[in-house]
């Protein structure tokens, strides 16, 4: 107000400009802050996350929170189209934007199809890239659920949130190329900072 010499209203109704557009955020009795940035995938095509990240100008990152084969359970079982208790290898990762976690996420692949993917360091390397490269199966198609959700303590201790804060829940099964299920993911995703967008066209 005295630098620019505009009244208080002045000032806050374009602070609530910014709040609009996304750029600030109001924190309950911490005050106005600088919003972190955001992420936009526009659904439509096959995608990966790191590829995403860089397309943001940003270095994605990988935490291997648990790597190890175990029966499938009913839920995996059906997504995979194989009979429950069959061994997957079940991949849990924390995905991080630069310094920032952003999706905590769980694949399950049949163990039998990829052996010795267990043994792989996959915060070094890619887990589609490792699919193609070191068994000839390439991702080619995948179906995805989204539903709200609340943190975890569990989840919200990784994402650096509070447990109960909202988050996105992403459900994919992911086919090769002759149309066989090949992964079951389930991601939770920051609902702060990730959003997700459809474009719809006219036939």
């Amino acid at each position: 107000m005295t630098e620019f010499g505009v009244s208080r209203a002045t000032v806050r109704q374009a602070l609530a400009g910014l709040v609009a557009d996304g750029l600030l955020e109001i924190r309950r009795g911490l005050g106005t802050y600088v919003s972190a940035r955001r992420f936009e995938h526009t659904i439509g095509g096959f995608y990966s996350f790191s590829r995403e990240i860089e397309r943001h100008g940003l270095q994605p990152g990988t935490r291997v929170l648990d790597l190890r084969t175990l029966p499938a359970a009913e839920d995996v079982a059906e997504a995979l189209a194989l009979e429950q208790g069959t061994p997957v290898v079940a991949l849990r990762r924390l995905r991080l934007a630069g310094p920032d976690p952003l999706v905590v996420e769980t694949s399950h692949l049949p163990a039998a199809r990829f052996p010795g993917l267990e043994l792989v360091d996959f915060s070094t390397v890619r887990l589609y890239d490792t699919l193609l490269d070191a068994y000839g199966c390439r991702p080619t198609r995948a179906r995805e659920t989204f539903s709200p959700v609340l943190l975890t303590a569990d989840e919200a201790a990784l994402l650096d949130q509070r447990r109960g804060d909202p988050a996105l829940r992403v459900e994919r099964i992911a086919f090769d190329q002759d149309d066989i299920p090949i992964e079951f993911c389930r991601s939770t995703v920051r609902g702060d900072r990730y959003r997700y967008s459809v474009e719809l066209r006219d036939r």
